[in-house]
């Protein structure tokens, strides 16, 4: 139903845009079949042709804004980026992007004050994940819109995402937990996994003395539960993160400095 939701609402985006519009595509959970509506939001990134206008802005806004005030969207609710095609290909990193809604920043968008940097790492694991795993709602097909992504590009985007995993570890531990498996399997075998897969990974492939945090982490993701950690589990998160962190640094070096051959 989800994925319907997300297909109605592209639709409505397209109005929007009309000509200008290139397309909108799925990635994030929804599209990794690992969707949990009690944790997850529905990630969409728009592609246009040209840079939007502020009225464009603030028609988006008012557009998702007024999905806030239902009872269809998931617990995160959107996460939505609007790029010009020119930057997705060829791609430019980090990307540049000309609109951001999330509910992180919702509050300040209704105050009408939000402000974003110009551009986010994080938009290139995203399109790694729409090239792979990604659906097109609306719009020209992926493979037309987006450029590859050099491994050496997607390795910088999700290690920027655990940089600080040691002391992120204790405040979210089962989001750190699953995103390190994850990212250490690519520095592995360079496959793009969710969170969902990174964990199965994990149990198949790393210490024996982990598995009871990764399971843990795992049954939390799967039933929408918040992991509050306990004191007497602190040794064992940290001695995950400093474990992983070490060891991805370690596996990451050939993938850093890889001459750009291999792409996603």
């Amino acid at each position: 139903m989800m994925e319907e939701y997300a297909t109605a609402l592209a639709k409505r985006i397209s109005g929007l845009f009309q000509y200008k519009l290139t397309g909108v595509y799925l990635h994030g959970s929804l599209a990794m079949d690992c969707f949990n509506p009690e944790i997850s939001d529905i990630d969409l990134l728009i592609i246009v042709e040209d840079g939007i206008s502020k009225d464009e802005k603030k028609a988006l806004d008012d557009l998702f804004l007024k999905e806030y005030r239902g009872d269809h969207l998931p617990a995160k609710g959107l996460e939505v980026s609007v790029i010009t095609r020119g930057n997705v290909r060829p791609l430019l990193y980090p990307t540049p992007f000309d609109y951001h809604f999330s509910d992180m920043h919702i509050d300040a968008i209704r105050r009408g004050d939000a402000t974003f940097p110009a551009s986010d790492p994080d938009i290139a694991a995203h399109i790694a994940v729409i090239r792979t795993r990604g659906r097109a709602l609306i719009g020209e097909p992926i493979e037309s819109v987006f450029a590859p992504v050099p491994h050496t590009i997607y390795m910088r985007a999700i290690y920027y995402d655990i940089q600080d995993a040691e002391t992120d570890i204790l405040k979210q531990p089962t989001y750190m937990i699953l995103n390190l498996c994850r990212v250490y399997q690519f520095c592995i075998n360079q496959s793009v996994a969710s969170k969902k897969e990174g964990g199965e990974w994990g149990l198949q492939s790393l210490p024996v003395r982990f598995h009871p945090i990764i399971q843990k982490a795992m049954k939390a993701y799967a039933i929408g539960r918040t992991w509050k950690t306990a004191a007497e589990e602190e040794a064992s998160l940290t001695d995950f993160a400093v474990y992983m962190t070490s060891s991805i640094r370690g596996k990451s070096i050939n993938l850093l400095n890889h001459d750009d051959n291999l792409k996603i």
